[in-house]
């Protein structure tokens, strides 16, 4: 459980930082491109069988554009509410922070229901190192853009 908790909030930050890069944030050939990678890093890591990947890329897809809309509602939350907390009541702020938290639950929800169907779609130790696997390529990621940002500022 803490090393779930652990993934959740590593990933919540890469995702988070990566999102508020301006250049980055609506440019769908990016967004194919880390795609791609991801596909392939997760297949070549996880060692998938054809029929594996088969079954597991489906699943993974549909699990990805859900979990990316719970985290567009809590970005969207985010931008707008910092931009007008002094206006707010004590009530607002409770509720506010009430539907905040309850994009956390919808995600762990989430979690929890594609858990099993990973789990059908893979042995359970492929299931387990599939969330290393993501949180390794999540780091990867974040690497390599620091890597290239360095570079650019040097130039």
């Amino acid at each position: 459980m803490k090393k779930l908790i652990l993934i959740l909030a590593i990933f919540f930050t890469a995702s988070g930082y990566l999102a508020a890069q301006p250049d980055m944030k609506h440019n769908d050939e990016w967004v194919k491109k880390i795609r791609a990678e991801k596909v392939a890093f997760l297949t070549t890591k996880l060692e998938l069988t054809p029929e594996e990947a088969q079954t597991f890329w489906p699943v993974y897809n549909e699990f990805e554009e859900k979990r990316f809309k719970i985290h567009m509602q809590r970005r969207y939350m985010e931008r707008n509410t910092m931009n007008e907390l002094e206006g707010l009541s004590e009530k607002e702020l409770h509720k506010i922070s009430k539907d905040f938290i309850d994009l956390f639950q919808q995600e762990a929800d989430l979690m929890k229901e594609y858990n099993q169907k990973f789990f059908n779609a893979l042995p359970a130790k492929k299931v387990v190192m599939f969330y290393d696997m993501e949180n390794d390529f999540r780091s990867h990621m974040l690497k390599e853009y620091r890597k290239k940002k360095r570079e650019a500022d040097r130039q």
